[in-house]
Order: C-alpha cells, then sequence, then structure tokens
C-alpha cells in the first residue's frame, strides 16, 4: 500500500513539474507557430502581389485585421467573404485568420473545422496544407485528444519536413497529457540530437524530459 502511495505522490510532483514547464515555455512553442506563420504570410503576401499587380484584396485582408480588436463581428464576416471571393493567395490568408479568431473567441470546433478544411485542400501546395495541420494543434491541443494530434501532425514528423521540430514538440505535450512518457521521451530525445532543431527547441526537449522524470 506504501509503495502504491509513494507512486502515486512521485507521478502527481511529475505532472506538477510539466505543467510549470508548459506555462513557462509552451508560449514560446506557440510564439514559433506565429513566427513560422508570419513567414508564410509574408511570402504568399509578395507572392500575390507579384502575381496580381492588385491591392484590393490586401486592403481588406488588412481592414479585417484591424477590425479584430474592436469590431470581431464584423471582421469575421469580411475574413469570410474574402475568402469566398479574394485571390487565392488571399483566401488561403483569410481562412487562417478566420480560424485563429474563431479559436481564440472559444469556438475550437469551428476553428479546427476551418483548419482540417484548408489542410485538406488538394489544390494548396503541401507546405500551406501542412501549416493548417500545426496551427490546428497549436490553436486546439485543449481539446484535442492524444489520437487526434497523432492523426493531424504525425505524418509532419518525418526527415525534410520544415515542421517537424515543432511537430514533435506538440506530439510530446499530448503524449504526456496522455498519460504515455515512453512516447513523450521518444519525441523529445528525437528533438535533443536533431542537429537542425533551434537550440531553443533542443532546451526545452531536455527540460521537459527532467519534468516528467525520464
Amino acid at each position: 500500500m506504501s509503495d502504491q502511495l509513494f507512486r502515486e505522490v512521485d507521478e502527481e510532483v511529475r505532472q506538477d513539474r510539466f505543467q510549470e514547464m508548459w506555462k513557462r515555455f509552451g508560449v514560446y512553442l506557440v510564439i514559433g507557430v506565429v513566427v513560422i506563420v508570419g513567414g508564410t504570410i509574408a511570402f504568399v503576401l509578395w507572392r500575390d502581389a507579384q502575381q496580381t499587380a492588385r491591392d484590393t484584396d490586401s486592403t481588406r485582408f488588412l481592414d479585417a485585421v484591424v477590425q479584430e480588436s474592436v469590431q470581431a463581428d464584423s471582421a469575421l464576416l469580411e475574413l469570410r467573404a474574402l475568402a469566398q471571393d479574394g485571390t487565392p493567395a488571399y483566401r488561403f490568408l483569410a481562412q487562417l485568420r478566420e480560424a485563429r479568431l474563431l479559436a481564440t473567441q472559444g469556438d475550437k470546433a469551428q476553428a479546427l473545422a476551418i483548419f482540417d478544411s484548408i489542410a485538406a485542400d488538394s489544390d494548396l501546395r503541401g507546405t500551406y496544407r501542412d501549416l493548417a495541420r500545426l496551427l490546428a494543434v497549436a490553436n486546439g491541443l485543449d481539446v484535442l485528444s492524444q489520437s487526434e494530434v497523432e492523426e493531424r501532425i504525425g505524418p509532419l514528423n518525418t526527415e525534410g519536413n520544415p515542421f517537424r521540430v515543432t511537430a514533435r514538440e506538440f506530439l510530446a505535450v499530448a503524449a504526456i497529457q496522455a498519460g504515455e512518457r515512453e512516447r513523450a521521451a521518444e519525441l523529445l530525445r528525437a528533438n535533443q540530437v536533431d542537429s537542425t532543431a533551434p537550440v531553443a527547441s533542443r532546451a526545452r526537449a531536455t527540460e521537459l524530459l527532467t519534468a516528467i522524470g525520464l
């Protein structure tokens, strides 16, 4: 009985350490995704401007972004309209922005539906579809099961995929939350030895492993 009690206490301590680590570093992981998105958006905007030589959709998109903090409903309406009749690049951006806004408002189900729709769009480049998968998890980690996370971003954990390091981190967090410590350890150790992983990602992997007692 005492051994069982000690095991339970030890597990509680590990969970507390993990929760503390996630509070400290989770924000940086999300920021990393935001940086990726920012770079993607910058490229898409440049490409769109090069191809269309028009700024109408750019104005509509930026107006919607400005409205988000003061008139979220109006922003959503504009983003939805742009997602329907904008140029391909701005349709993509409008959908991403709409999903993100819905997620911040607490409508995770609708946000995930939009991200999943983007990920399933065979007309988009694979990189953009992978980005949508990653953003679905980044915005829905608190409502997705481990299997749902694995289904979305497990395929990103492959050599050559530019999102593999971030995908491993989210996969590891989902595994920890599901009590799958060995699976989490496998993913975090992969980041530790990945020479292409950013220093910050390797450091987080080490600290998370320590936090869960592995």
